[in-house]
């Protein structure tokens, strides 16, 4: 946490004094030693907490071991001797003071990467900051900062010398250059005595050298560049040799960040930037040379870091493409040169060297540095495809280096490497030609990549391909709206849609035939998903957007070519175990409902309609039903929406191409309900057929066909029935279209209910509410007629006013009631007389609600008069049936009589 709050707060200060850099680097330095001063505490606490715990268990033993003394001696005649509490006390504190000391010595470099817990008992920290602690643990943070601050002034003192000319040349620069020289030499005496900060005051007077030797090149004619190189490279010898000599990483990192930043913390602003490139290319072999002969990772990622970063910053500020030819050498050098570093430590390391920072530099040269060279190359025209080429082969270069090595441990690093080459090579084809080329090439490539990956089980060649084919499918997204030429199939963008989704199923059906050793990548499973999606889509998109640029009626032939492919997909299951082009026919179904769907919003849209069910359209259904159903023939378990969605849809098409005929033929709304009845009649007869015979190309479970089949066909018998009892009519009553559509909406439910009934148990709830409609619709019937007997107009309001119509309600809700109440007497149905003197008892209500207003009219007395009659009818002939338990007790009882009777004869 001190870290960043010290770097916060550093470069907040530095940017008020326009020394953004500067201020941050010394934030993060007195961070850094506040974070390790903590810690160290923490640690001495801990370890003082250690010796009062070794002190109260001596003082223990003492005590305990006064009584049993002799014992004890003759044991320690025997037996070795145990160890001292005092010695382990003494070499519990030696060793903890050891490590924190110099864990470079005291912990071997496998031992010092593992992830263990510190003494307070905390988790784990990660594998990164560990080995930071471990390079910078026993460092006096006071220290650190101390010359920190003092090397910055330094530096700020030489660019005042330089800008106000204070004092002479040899006394301004000869005062820094012996301050330097005096911290290497103090640090150097007192090696022994200081332990890490004589490191410390070795790497800050390094650094002072080489802001010496820098300012005096740079700001001051004492000494020429030649001059200056030799004595530069000499202050990098030494400071490699010191590192060397006392084997201290942080001597190395500490003079190479301190000579990185001279340039920075001495800039006047001019652009002199091949001596600042010629003076990092000294420090980068500087590196080199440590990196050839140690395994220190933080000092080639220092020197990295560094190197790129400051490069890369100076070219996006001052870089302009006349300096092209003194820039690129250097560049060159600085790649080849951690190039180099990489492949020396990984080359000493093996199979070690998978840790964070040996992937930084790997991974993270060539971006770095291939960013660089786009932005050097830019002005040439084939630069980039130049570039991109000569990094391919330096890359394959190094891949041949790696495999004459003829090592198992450095197999990952040599797959590194082609994966790399094969990256560049990549790159070629959309720096030199189109987008168009781009995406063919990458995405035929990776598909080739894939396959060779499960082949010879490499996961490295398998995450390059799919990188490949995410590049293919941008390189493609850049060019969009997609386009289609004039020439079918061969102008405008159908090759690339075509090849992307040939790739993409290629993809999926290496991972179906896969060899069954082959490990899968984590989400692998789904990345297969995925791609079969898209391959999936593009597939179908080429050809679906040369017919809807061809074609005036594309989506009959859109739906053949799906069916087409459907087909295609089922051969292919049945030839090579594919189970991704399965899929398809998972596919299929939403995809014909989709475009049904959305030709019909246009058509709604628009209000212009068109044949569903022409010639065309004819044969495409039939070619989909065909597909469709060979797809769904071999499948175990499919789910209830793929056995109910097509028949659902061609219902769909029947209602679509009968509103088409209607509009075509200007029918009137009354005939064109009844031509919507008759294309419903046909699905609803269809499936009770084939569902009663197991017709059905797959099984059939009769509570899927007979309870949630028929419901949208019922609810759409609904409506054409609430429209039928709505809208006025013309014609016989009983035989207008009205009434029959009405009728035939009730006998069609009724007929299904009674299949229900018949092979299932039906809904009681269902059964009730097509009573109610039939009651509904008997009520209109005998209202209708009586309206068109008359002549009366269809309005609620006039019909409820006219005493026939209420002669008519009563007489035949009574005839009504006496039915049911006679039926359920003589069947002994409670519920049903129940139900019959409910409509009884409606019926007289409504005579003494109603009728009674006007009761001087003839039609209100025969209303009463023959109401009053059926109403004694029923109480005398139609009593309620008793209960089943009293009819039941009743029923003994008689036998029981009959019995005594007899035995008394």
């Amino acid at each position: 946490m001190w870290i960043w709050i010290g770097l916060f707060f550093g470069a907040v200060l530095g940017a008020l004094a326009e020394q953004v850099l500067a201020g941050a680097g010394l934030g993060l330095a007195l961070g850094i030693g506040g974070e390790l001063w903590l810690r160290l505490a923490r640690v001495q606490n801990q370890v003082q907490l250690l010796s009062k715990q070794i002190s109260a268990l001596q003082h223990k033993l003492h005590t305990d071991g006064a009584s049993s003394a002799s014992d004890a001696s003759s044991q320690h005649q025997t037996i070795a001797d145990p160890a001292d509490p005092n010695d382990l006390q003494t070499e519990l504190v030696s060793v903890v003071t050891l490590m924190s000391a110099e864990p470079e010595r005291s912990l071997p470099v496998p031992l010092a990467s593992q992830s263990v817990k510190d003494l307070s008992g905390r988790k784990p920290v990660p594998m990164l900051f560990q080995q930071l602690w471990a390079v910078l643990a026993g460092v006096n943070p006071l220290v650190l900062a101390g010359l920190g601050v003092l090397f910055l002034g330094l530096s700020f003192l030489a660019t005042y010398f330089a800008h106000q000319g204070l004092l002479s040349m040899q006394v301004r620069l000869g005062f820094i250059g012996l301050t330097g020289a005096g911290l290497i030499g103090l640090g150097w005496w007192k090696r022994l005595r200081l332990g890490s900060n004589a490191v410390l005051l070795q790497g800050a007077g390094f650094a002072v050298v080489y802001l010496c030797l820098f300012a005096a090149c740079k700001y001051y004619p004492m000494i020429s560049p030649g001059v200056a190189f030799v004595l530069m490279l000499l202050t990098v010898l030494a400071g490699s040799g010191f590192a060397l000599a006392q084997h201290s990483q942080r001597l190395a990192i500490l003079a190479t960040a301190g000579g990185f930043l001279v340039p920075i913390l001495t800039s006047d602003g001019s652009n002199r930037f091949v001596a600042l490139f010629g003076y990092y290319l000294l420090l980068n072999a500087g590196v080199l040379l440590l990196a050839w002969l140690r395994q220190w990772r933080w000092l080639n990622w220092t020197g990295f870091v560094a190197t790129f970063v400051i490069s890369l910053s100076w070219q996006l500020l001052q870089y302009r493409s006349a300096d092209y030819l003194l820039v690129q050498p250097f560049f060159a050098a600085f790649f080849l040169l951690y190039l180099l570093i990489g492949y020396r430590f990984t080359l000493r390391q093996g199979h070690q060297s998978r840790g964070l920072i040996d992937g930084s530099l790997v991974f993270g040269l060539p971006l770095l540095s291939f960013s660089q060279q786009l932005l050097l190359t830019e002005h040439f025209r084939h630069g980039d495809g130049i570039s991109a080429a000569v990094y391919a082969l330096v890359y394959a270069g190094l891949y041949a280096l790696v495999r004459r090595q003829q090592r198992d441990d450095l197999q990952r690093f040599a797959q590194i490497q082609l994966g790399l080459a094969l990256m560049f090579a990549s790159l070629i084809l959309p720096f030199s030609f189109g987008a168009s080329w781009t995406t063919v090439g990458w995405a035929l490539e990776a598909a080739g990549l894939c396959w060779l990956g499960y082949q010879q089980q490499s996961r490295a060649s398998r995450v390059g391909a799919y990188l490949l084919m995410l590049g293919a499918l941008l390189a493609f997204a850049l060019q969009w709206p997609a386009q289609t030429g004039a020439l079918w199939f061969v102008q405008g963008d159908f090759i690339n849609w075509l090849v992307l989704g040939i790739s993409l199923l290629l993809l999926c059906i290496s991972a179906d035939l896969r060899p069954a050793a082959a490990r899968l990548l984590p989400a692998e499973a789904g990345l297969a998903i995925c791609c079969f999606m898209l391959g999936w889509y593009c597939w179908h998109r080429a050809f679906f957007a040369e017919f809807a640029a061809h074609l005036d009626t594309p989506l009959p032939w859109q739906l053949i070519m799906a069916a087409a492919s459907l087909l295609l997909s089922c051969a292919l299951v049945k030839r090579w175990p594919l189970p991704s082009f399965s899929r398809f026919g998972w596919l299929f179904l939403p995809l014909a409902w989709w475009l049904y769907g959305n030709e019909l919003a246009l058509q709604l849209y628009q209000g212009v309609w068109g044949p569903v069910l022409s010639w065309q359209g004819a044969v495409a259904v039939l070619v989909t039903v065909v597909a469709y159903y060979r797809w769904l023939q071999p499948q175990a378990q499919p789910h209830a929406v793929y056995l109910l969605g097509m028949p659902w849809l061609l219902s769909l098409l029947l209602l679509w191409q009968g509103h088409y005929l209607a509009t075509l033929w200007s029918l009137e709304q009354r005939y064109e309900l009844v031509l919507l009845f008759s294309c419903l009649t046909l699905p609803v007869i269809c499936s009770l057929w084939l569902t009663l015979r197991q017709l059905w190309p797959h099984p059939a479970p009769l509570a899927l066909f007979l309870r949630i089949l028929p419901l949208p066909w019922l609810g759409l018998l609904l409506w054409l029935w609430y429209l039928a009892l709505l809208w006025p009519t013309a014609g016989w009553p009983l035989l207008n279209l009205n009434d029959l559509l009405m009728t035939g909406c009730i006998g069609l439910s009724w007929l299904q209910l009674l299949v229900l009934r018949r092979e299932l148990a039906a809904e009681p709830y269902a059964e009730l509410l097509l009573k109610s409609l039939s009651f509904i619709s008997a009520t209109t019937l005998l209202v209708r007629a009586i309206q068109l007997s008359l002549g009366l107009p269809w309005q609620w309001s006039v019909l409820w006013q006219s005493s026939e119509v209420q002669l008519g309600l009563a007489i035949g809700w009574t005839l009504l009631a006496l039915a049911l109440m006679f039926s359920g007497h003589k069947a002994q149905h409670r519920l049903r007389w129940q139900a019959g003197a409910a409509l009884l008892a409606l019926v007289l209500l409504k005579l003494f609600l109603v009728d009674l207003a006007d009761a001087g009219s003839l039609s209100r007395i025969v209303s009463f008069i023959t109401v009053g009659g059926l109403t004694v009818l029923i109480g005398i002939k139609a009593p309620l049936p008793a209960a089943k338990q009293k009819a039941a007790t009743h029923d003994t009882a008689s036998v029981s009589a009959e019995t005594a009777d007899e035995s008394g004869r």
